[in-house]
């Protein structure tokens, strides 16, 4: 053995250690039995988005809230990779299975990201949010409702 060339089981091991470094997060990780995700969205929209929550796990609940009041065909998908967006820390978010599962349906079909879903999502349902005061209200009753004191 050559002081330059490592026994393959040490080179196996090394090359699954660099695997696990460059693996999925928490988060990200699509198997049946998860209920969160991680989510990197636009400083701007983060604003946004905070500013209608107050309390931790709002974020999810405005998330929910857009799916159910935004048409994914009248969604117009904004590319997030690659294209100078500036993006906030990622966020992990409890949205539930099926609302995973749906996402990434949906990101599959479009080609995308589902972090580029939830944004393009989220961007189109602030532009509602903005225009109806009724669903700004809905909105807010609907984060109070399920609100833990």
């Amino acid at each position: 053995m050559s002081p330059a060339r490592l026994p393959e089981d040490e080179q196996l091991a090394q090359k699954n250690a660099t695997k696990a470094r460059k693996g999925n997060k928490e988060g990200q990780r699509w198997t049946d039995d998860r209920v969160d995700m991680t989510l990197r969205l636009p400083i701007e929209l983060k604003e946004k988005v905070i500013e209608e929550a107050r309390v931790a796990g709002d974020l999810s609940r405005i998330v929910l809230f857009a799916m159910a009041h935004t048409d994914p065909k009248q969604v117009e998908v904004i590319q997030t990779r690659k294209t100078g967006l500036g993006l906030a820390n990622p966020m992990l978010l409890h949205i539930g299975n099926e609302a995973r599962v749906k996402l990434r349906e949906w990101a599959e079909a479009e080609s995308v990201s589902v972090n580029a879903i939830v944004v393009s999502m989220l961007e189109d349902f602030f532009k509602q949010l903005r225009k109806s005061r009724a669903l700004r209200d809905e909105l807010r009753q609907e984060i109070r409702a399920h609100r833990v004191l």
